[in-house]
């Protein structure tokens, strides 16, 4: 039985072992060959969308005046946004890929781009939203320390911060753009999955083969896990429950209009917070219950194991549509943020109105001439 392969770092590749007095049915449910990409076309459309504003919109204001508290969060908000976008052009290619049952026509190096692009995706969104966490609390705990100035930082420090921030996501995405292959999977059916064959030695026997993958695999999970969501996790709960408390210390007397803004920034706070961690727990829960499951942490329980490779996909989902809002959402800590964008699809509807109506003048001169 096949299985949905999106990404090594994200997604379990081999379905935990029953005994051999087990017989477990491991057919997917057939809705999930239209439902799934349907949601991953949708996210495609909206998640392209969305993180296009956000460039625009923030690439615009580069041009103008800007403080360096400023830049500093254009920058982070733009890294965010530049990593959403690099996985989302992938999203056509898994939802062809789940719609055939998991079988990848588009041949090796598709392959291995897409899953790099989809871990980079994952570690490098993750890192610039801890950064951008990191110093958005740096920026009001200095201000509090200093009166009401944040201390300025300089830009070509924040940078190079980004730049270590995308060297280190490269780095940890690297097994998928080095051992994911097209793998045969009976008939005429190719599953885009990780191959350890290079990590291991020809002299192997089946048996110890399987099982030096089943370790591999457990590696890159516990990996994935740990740095590209339990570590960043913490650093937005410690920065955030930090702020949620400085603010409503420090800054909860005031002007009514300055106490709409306190509120406002506590809401988009906890959405952040909410958002990142119900997007992403549900896929990590999956995968480590079933690796667990895999290595006889957890007793098999064939309902069990059949729960998590059904939920597999939708939880896969779930994750990838954090691409689509953590921009959106980041971007809402701006007021003028709706307002620009409603600028840029009002220019954008301008611009459409303007070729038709050329397009539609050529045709009728066109029409005029040959009559």
């Amino acid at each position: 039985m096949d299985r949905q392969m999106s990404d090594a770092d994200l997604i379990i590749s081999p379905s935990p072992s029953p005994p051999p007095l087990f017989h477990c049915d491991y057919t997917d449910w057939s809705p999930s060959f239209s439902i799934i990409p349907s949601v991953y076309l949708l996210a495609f459309l909206v998640g392209c969308l969305g993180n296009t504003l956000v460039l625009w919109v923030y690439l615009d204001r580069a041009e103008g005046r800007r403080t360096r508290t400023r830049e500093k969060k254009q920058t982070g908000v733009g890294s965010l946004a530049l990593a959403d976008l690099c996985f989302l052009v992938t999203l056509p290619l898994w939802a062809v890929y789940t719609a055939m049952g998991y079988h990848w026509p588009f041949g090796q190096p598709l392959c291995q781009i897409s899953s790099f692009l989809t871990a980079l995706n994952m570690y490098a969104s993750v890192f610039s939203l801890s950064m951008l966490s990191v110093e958005r609390y740096w920026v009001l705990t200095g201000r509090r320390h200093s009166g009401h100035h944040a201390p300025q930082s300089c830009p070509s420090r924040a940078l190079w911060i980004l730049g270590g921030v995308w060297a280190l996501a490269g780095v940890l995405a690297l097994p998928g753009l080095l051992l994911r292959s097209p793998a045969d999977s009976g008939s005429v059916f190719l599953s885009c999955q990780m191959d350890y064959s290079m990590l291991m030695g020809a002299e192997l026997e089946e048996a110890e083969k399987e099982r030096a993958e089943m370790w591999w695999t457990a590696a890159l999970s516990l990996k994935s896990t740990l740095i590209g969501f339990l570590l960043p996790l913490v650093i937005l709960l410690v920065c955030y429950c930090s702020l949620a408390q400085l603010l409503s210390r420090h800054f909860g007397q005031g002007p009514r209009p300055d106490r709409r803004r306190q509120r406002r920034l506590l809401r988009v706070i906890v959405t952040l917070v909410m958002a990142f961690f119900l997007c992403w727990l549900p896929l990590h829960v999956n995968k480590t219950v079933s690796m667990l499951l895999e290595f006889g942490f957890v007793p098999y329980s064939c309902s069990l194991d059949q729960i998590l490779l059904a939920a597999q996909p939708y939880v896969t989902c779930l994750a990838y549509l954090n691409s689509c809002l953590n921009p959106l959402l980041y971007a809402a800590c701006d007021p003028s943020f709706r307002k620009r964008c409603r600028g840029a699809l009002l220019i954008l509807i301008i611009c459409m109105i303007n070729l038709c109506t050329v397009k539609l003048s050529s045709v009728f001169r066109h029409w005029n001439m040959t009559c």
